[in-house]
């Protein structure tokens, strides 16, 4: 059997990852998803990448993570809830810098399905990746100021796996509209992930490569 570097498909307990391609996504249903009031109002406004005003929008965005999985650049999945049918809840990515040995991600949860402890669930598959299966040196993620719902989450995972808060990038990430934000900084170096997990069952999820 042929394998990528990264799985078609991941699944926890609680939520499914699927593939981003035009042959795994229906463009109409995520289409249908991102024209929500909850995904337009609150669950892009840090993240205004995501906020997809047509269908060619959509599909232009499937695109990008099939040419992005081809270059190995990037590994973007749709989350799907087991808890709500298996309806699409958000989008998230997987971003390994190959020469930098290290990883990166990001996520976008539709407002409804915040405070449920997704992104958490999320973030230990990707963690866990980075270490144990890619061979990388560390992991880290970064926030917008401003952004408290998901500088409370990633400081929960990131305190889970021994990693840090490293501190405040100046005027480090521009958006579409031209503003420049400022950013957090976390990171998780393998030390710091080794010792925490030390006697703990890790990768204790399905992956279809």
């Amino acid at each position: 059997m042929a394998h990528t570097l990264f799985p078609e498909r991941i699944e926890t307990e609680r939520l499914a990852f699927e593939r981003v391609s035009h042959r795994t996504v229906d463009p109409f249903e995520l289409y249908e998803f991102v024209s929500r009031d909850d995904w337009h109002r609150d669950a892009t406004e840090h993240m205004p990448w995501f906020q997809f005003q047509r269908l060619d929008h959509v599909a232009e965005f499937i695109d990008r993570a099939e040419q992005r999985w081809t270059d190995r650049d990037s590994a973007r999945y749709l989350l799907r809830s087991k808890e709500e049918n298996g309806d699409i809840i958000g989008t998230t990515a997987y971003k390994p810098e190959w020469e930098q040995r290290r990883a990166g991600s990001d996520i976008v949860l539709a407002r409804q399905y915040w405070g449920r402890e997704y992104g958490t669930e999320r973030a230990s598959v990707f963690i866990e990746l980075t270490f144990e299966r890619y061979d990388l040196d560390a992991y880290y993620t970064t926030c917008a100021t401003d952004n408290e719902p998901s500088r409370r989450m990633i400081e929960k995972y990131v305190e889970k796996y021994g990693g840090r808060h490293e501190g405040l990038l100046r005027q480090h990430s521009a958006r579409p509209n031209g503003t420049v934000t400022d950013q957090h900084r976390f990171t998780v170096v393998r030390s710091e992930y080794a010792t925490a997990t030390e006697g703990i069952e890790t990768m204790a999820f399905d992956a279809t490569w």
